[in-house]
């Protein structure tokens, strides 16, 4: 089983910060970010659709040009919100990346920046009009459906999207017959988000790959 670091051990770390997924990295077999579009077009690395949580400033990311966004830090560590280039320049090569796509019509502009990135990349998203996107602009790009609550025919959908990988609340792994339908197909699973070892072994015997966790833990 493998380790992914929620958006870089968002306990333990200012979340989605470069300091933050560097330090996962060491630890971690992958390290996960969201990213969505900010006001002057560039794509940045940050979770909420506003800043008002994770920095000192206040308003809708969409909004904001990068230029205001690199004044306000993250959760006071004197960490900025970083562009996706800077992220993904930033990582070592041997560290898998899971890429949250959080907002709509980015599929794009993620695939351009993932043209020279030598690690591996899952491109996963809610959204299943960005899935459809990368999929259609690159079929060899790994895709992952994170499944919502509301989605009532994950594995279905996952394999209409020709995703390679699913993930899922780790209490509908171990709760309904997604791992096991999903194992059937060959997606690989994620599962997210663990506090405690316990519940990772309970997930590998269940057959999930990949755990995600807020803070370091160990897996295997």
């Amino acid at each position: 089983m493998r380790l992914i670091a929620h958006r870089g051990f968002a306990a333990t770390a200012p979340e989605n910060t470069i300091a933050a997924l560097q330090s996962a990295a060491e630890y971690a077999d992958a390290v996960e970010f969201d990213v969505r579009r900010c006001g002057s077009g560039e794509l940045v690395v940050i979770h909420d659709e506003t800043i008002d949580r994770v920095t000192d400033g206040v308003g809708t990311v969409a909004d904001i040009p990068l230029e205001e966004l690199r004044t306000y830090t993250v959760l006071d560590s004197g960490q900025r919100v970083p562009t996706l280039e800077e992220v993904l320049e930033a990582l070592p090569t041997t560290v898998e990346i899971n890429l949250e796509m959080k907002a709509s019509g980015i599929a794009a502009d993620v695939l351009e920046a993932l043209a020279d990135v030598e690690n591996r990349v899952v491109t996963t998203s809610f959204q299943l009009a960005e899935l459809r996107a990368i999929r259609e602009l690159d079929p060899s790009q790994p895709t992952g459906l994170l499944v919502s609550r509301d989605l009532e025919t994950p594995v279905t959908t996952a394999v209409e999207l020709d995703c390679d990988v699913i993930g899922a609340n780790y209490w509908r792994c171990l709760s309904t017959w997604l791992v096991p339908r999903a194992t059937a197909v060959d997606l690989e699973i994620h599962a997210w988000s663990l506090e405690y070892r316990a519940v990772a072994k309970l997930l590998e015997w269940r057959g999930v790959d990949c755990v995600s966790a807020d803070r370091p833990l160990r897996v295997s």
